[in-house]
């Protein structure tokens, strides 16, 4: 399966690149980086980056195309498997579809090919893989995004489990033969201004359940107030929850313009995976989310939680 992927990018003169909405460091990097090693390999080939935008480290600038430009193209769709979340709908005029995720879903993207190596951390840490295994070369603009991507779903490292971490730090000793910027990693991820970071205290307060599940919702009204953008709020300041001993689960529901509600959820120790699958959304074990309908929604996810947690209380004899 692997050759044959190698074998349809060499047959084909146009490739294009899609991956999630609202991109995250593993979206972005696995996306750029996979670029950047066709780029180096395939100079003659027409290469092309697709979807919404986000922040981000590096210069994360997609590519604008024209339906005309699916004609007998080759399209790769990253780190989702879950058609309502691919950004840009074009995806289904490819010639060859093939579809490269780590978590633990099948498709219904009705891809040609289609992998699912859910034992890897990252999307990124598969694109390495698989340019080492088809014998292709990095560069510094590709180690840099995949790092990135790296870095981003494994939480720094947190996330790593002896079950996975040969092959993370494999990959990732693999890239820093191309001199990686991590510096401009670890300052997009660490630093803010002194006015963000007291704004950001407006987000200090939240809310805890009977099962001491941690949890805020932040309404348009104060994220207007706050003068934050949205993934500042929604994705920025869910981790104010994170790091208090009795807290396993902690929740962030931020309101859009248009009335949907984007629910960051994050744990420890605990899964919580299938109740975001549960509601429409997906993601990892201990790091997910879903866009919920409303407010309403958000509290049925919360009692999804606390009774999670009564589990976990009672296989813990607590």
């Amino acid at each position: 399966m692997v050759e044959n992927i190698l074998e349809l990018i060499e047959g084909h003169e146009t490739i294009i690149i899609h991956r999630h909405k609202q991109p995250d460091l593993d979206a972005y990097g696995s996306q750029l980086g996979f670029r950047e090693i066709l780029k180096e390999n395939f100079p003659d080939k027409k290469v092309y980056v697709v979807g919404d935008q986000n922040r981000y480290p590096f210069d994360a600038t997609m590519d604008m195309i024209e339906d005309k430009d699916y004609l007998n193209a080759l399209v790769f769709i990253l780190d989702t498997a879950e058609k309502t979340l691919v950004s840009d709908e074009r995806y289904k005029q490819a010639h060859k579809l093939v579809v490269i995720d780590h978590h633990l879903n099948d498709t219904n993207t009705n891809p040609d090919i289609f992998i699912s190596w859910n034992q890897y951390i990252s999307c990124s840490e598969i694109i390495v893989d698989l340019a080492l295994k088809w014998g292709l070369k990095l560069n510094q603009k590709a180690a840099n995004h995949l790092y990135a991507g790296i870095i981003g779903d494994s939480g720094r490292f947190q996330y790593v489990t002896n079950r996975n971490a040969k092959h993370v730090f494999d990959m990732t000793a693999e890239l820093m033969k191309y001199d990686v910027d991590i510096l401009t990693i670890y300052d997009f991820l660490y630093l803010e201004t002194l006015e963000k970071r007291r704004i950001k205290q407006m987000f200090a307060d939240f809310k805890l359940t009977k099962e001491f599940v941690a949890y805020r919702m932040n309404d348009l009204d104060i994220i207007k107030k706050s003068g934050l953008d949205f993934a500042s709020v929604s994705r920025g300041t869910i981790n104010l929850m994170a790091g208090i001993e009795e807290v396993y689960i902690w929740a962030n529901f931020t309101e859009k313009e248009n009335g949907e509600i984007i629910g960051e959820f994050r744990s420890r120790q605990v899964s919580i995976v299938d109740i975001a699958k549960r509601f429409g959304g997906g993601g990892h074990a201990q790091a997910c989310g879903a866009t919920l309908k409303s407010f309403d929604q958000a509290h049925e996810v919360i009692e999804a939680f606390n009774e999670r947690m009564k589990e976990f209380y009672a296989k813990k004899n607590i």
